[in-house]
């Protein structure tokens, strides 16, 4: 009997709810409603569409081969430096080989000429040097001197950051990229493709971007210089977490730009649930963090801008309770909103 009574109240109940509804009556309670309760309010940071490729330093990696410093251009000799590991030797001597190793004071002991200044001289200079000395000493009538340069200090081309083998690697000539990177064991697997290159007399790093067309290898494959230092950074990601598909890290690099939308793409989108007014952005600077707001529904609406990301931004897309709710209780959840219309 009661629950003959309890279902008969609830099927009224929710005719009258209905019938509220359809006659429009409800709709105005809503306004209501929606002009009283705070609503949450985020603004975008940054001003402007996103940079595109065409907007990075060097998108087509142009230009590279022709800026390198003026002494060590194909062609120029080498010049020795203290610390600098030679090897001297007598064509037609067999006892005069010798190794040895340039003092910091740009001295070098030799045999039978003893301590002899070839810092700063040239290859060719410092043989001359040395097959002056012999015949001055009486040791050599007519020595044909050969100094070669084993290992340098200063002639280096150093590769460092996310290889598996950062190395100096001497370089007495210029050196093809590639080769520099193969000589370092190759990159690693969250090694970054934009390169950065060090280079004597240029202010600003050098940017080389590698990707996996081979229409590109040449301009890519551009030469090393001795002095020049190559960077390989790690690969930066962003991390977006919440009310979305698939919470995770994301790759962003330099050259390219990741924006708010294509990063909560990334992570197939939001769900049903997310809270997307009051999406944050926690960003850390220092030791410090703090969180930007941003309203995400305007962002994908087109009505604000799409802010850019940064290197470890984490992108919180909060979950909505009364969302949450309705997910979770499916239609029961629904249909007891639905009766409770008629008591609003």
């Amino acid at each position: 009997m009661f629950a003959q009574r309890w279902t008969t109240m609830f099927e009224q109940r929710f005719r009258q709810g209905v019938a509220r509804v359809l006659d429009g009556s409800f709709f105005p309670m809503l306004f209501v409603l929606a002009m009283v309760c705070p609503v949450a309010v985020g603004y975008a940071q940054f001003q402007g569409p996103a940079p595109t490729r065409a907007d990075s330093p060097n998108p087509d990696n142009k230009g590279l081969a022709e800026r390198a410093p003026t002494e060590v251009l194909p062609g120029n000799p080498i010049v020795l430096h203290p610390g600098d590991g030679i090897g001297v030797s007598v064509y037609g001597v067999s006892d005069y080989k010798v190794t040895a190793r340039i003092a910091g004071d740009g001295n070098v002991d030799l045999p039978l000429i003893g301590s002899t200044h070839v810092a700063g001289l040239t290859v060719e200079q410092a043989q001359k040097l040395v097959a002056q000395k012999l015949i001055d000493g009486k040791m050599i009538l007519s020595p044909d001197v050969l100094i070669s340069v084993t290992d340098s200090m200063v002639d280096i081309i150093g590769v460092m950051g996310e290889v598996n083998d950062p190395k100096a690697i001497p370089a007495f000539a210029p050196m093809r990229l590639f080769d520099a990177l193969s000589a370092a064991g190759g990159l690693k697997p969250d090694a970054s493709h934009s390169i950065s290159i060090l280079r004597k007399g240029v202010d600003q790093p050098l940017l080389v971007v590698l990707n996996s067309n081979p229409a590109n290898a040449v301009d890519q494959n551009i030469p090393l210089y001795p002095g020049d230092r190559v960077i390989v950074p790690r690969t930066g990601v962003v991390y977006v977490v919440g009310a979305v598909m698939h919470s995770g890290a994301y790759p962003i690099t330099p050259d390219t730009p990741l924006t708010l939308i294509q990063a909560v793409t990334l992570a197939g989108n939001v769900g049903f649930q997310a809270a997307v007014s009051d999406t944050r952005i926690i960003r850390s600077t220092g030791a410090t963090r703090h969180e930007i707001h941003v309203n995400l529904s305007r962002v994908m609406k087109g009505k604000a801008s799409d802010p850019i990301l940064q290197n470890d931004d984490i992108i919180m897309v909060p979950t909505h309770a009364m969302k949450a709710a309705i997910k979770g209780g499916g239609i029961g959840i629904a249909l007891g909103l639905v009766y409770a219309i008629p008591f609003l």
